[in-house]
């Protein structure tokens, strides 16, 4: 029989309130269901929504795995311990460090049941310094608590990319930290519809709409390009209080530049928005993996990102340009750059963005490397 892999997720498709996660996890489920059995549980609505979403309560089959999505704030410890205890698994691959619907209390029952077994923890950049830095207080009682507590023994913790690696070394000194990247296929590259002469560069943010997403950021730099721009916003909304700063800076742009707020897009749809645009702005503040950049890259559409992510040097190779977050006008330089490319130039650089993409998907060891995780933890039998 083939192990069997318990994932839980805060979001999971239909939901794509967390479109990264959600395409990654998507892609390794097909790409080992011949080596395991993928059970995924996720939240019934977005984070923060007050009415479910999708429907509640029942298994799904998805070819590659099979789903459930249960109501959010009633799940809690004991809600976690019935789905433990009801779905048989041999690893349970946990998705986000402070998620408070499963992770948190998954751990705490685990701890409390005094249950063993195989457990992967991927905190999802949460331990970056931009992250770690937005409601720090709260995320640093809790990382105490959990370490005192033992919440994390016998917890494998899952980075993917040097620096998560660090960040999750420097909080956690004492965790065994594995290194297997995001795992991302290539994708048949969109049809492109090149932009009608005379018309605004096309440039696009495609994200949460949160601090760390630096939507704030995008904004500001926007505020200083000379050259007219048609700005969409794809994303939800999950932090109320950024995205009322977020409008009033959007009130305050200059005539010559349009922002639009497209709302929610599904993952499917996702390449073929960045495909219709001609830049991805997304100055991060963090990112372990940055699938939103990998989409863009991926659909022929090069990127303006700041410097913390994995996806470094993208001017050396035509793919984009990652710049310091903190030098607006180095943002504001690069977005007027494209807007005064001649086509044939652009067209180079959109095929720089599709070549950055196949090498990342050339080299990646990720397929063998997780397959080799979970047999291991598979071999960590829980105590039933």
């Amino acid at each position: 029989m083939k192990p069997r892999v318990l994932i839980c997720a805060g979001s999971y498709v239909p939901g794509f309130d967390s479109s990264g996660p959600n395409l990654s996890l998507r892609a390794m489920c097909e790409a080992l269901r011949d080596d395991f059995d993928f059970s995924i549980a996720a939240r019934d609505r977005p984070l923060g929504a007050a009415a479910s979403t999708v429907e509640a309560g029942r298994w799904h089959d998805l070819g590659y795995a099979r789903s459930i999505h249960l109501p959010a704030r009633r799940i809690g410890v004991s809600g976690l311990g019935k789905l433990l205890a009801e779905t048989p698994h041999d690893v349970l691959d946990l998705n986000g460090f402070f998620d408070r619907d499963f992770t948190i209390p998954a751990l705490v029952h685990r701890r409390w049941a005094g249950r063993s077994g195989g457990v992967l923890l991927s905190p999802r950049g949460e331990f970056s310094g931009g992250a770690l830095a937005l409601k720090s207080p709260q995320k640093r009682a809790y990382l105490f608590a959990a370490r005192a507590l033992g919440l994390l023994r016998g917890v494998t913790l899952h980075a993917t990319s040097d620096a998560e690696f660090a960040d999750i070394r420097e909080a956690l000194p004492d965790s065994d930290v594995r290194l297997v990247t995001n795992l991302r296929p290539m994708f048949d590259l969109p049809d492109h519809a090149p932009r009608p002469p005379g018309t605004p560069l096309r440039v696009a943010f495609l994200g949460r709409i949160s601090p760390v997403k630096g939507l704030d950021v995008a904004l500001r730099a926007l505020a200083r390009v000379v050259r007219p721009v048609r700005f969409e916003i794809y994303g939800p909304a999950q932090d109320m209080a950024h995205w009322e700063g977020c409008q009033r800076l959007i009130a305050a742009l200059p005539g010559h530049i349009e922002a639009v707020a497209m709302g929610e897009i599904a993952n499917a749809d996702a390449a073929l928005a960045m495909a219709r645009q001609d830049v991805l702005l997304l100055p991060s503040r963090s990112e372990n993996f940055g699938h939103s950049i990998f989409e863009a890259l991926a659909a022929g559409t090069p990127v303006v990102i700041g410097q913390k992510t994995p996806w470094r040097d993208l001017a050396a190779v035509q793919a984009g340009w990652d710049v310091p977050l903190d030098d607006v006008d180095a943002v504001a330089a690069a977005i007027d750059r494209f807007a005064i490319m001649p086509d044939a130039e652009l067209a180079a650089w959109r095929t720089g963005a599709r070549r950055r993409a196949e090498a990342h998907v050339a080299g990646s060891d990720a397929l063998p490397k997780m397959r080799e995780l979970f047999n291991e933890l598979a071999g960590k039998k829980a105590k039933r």
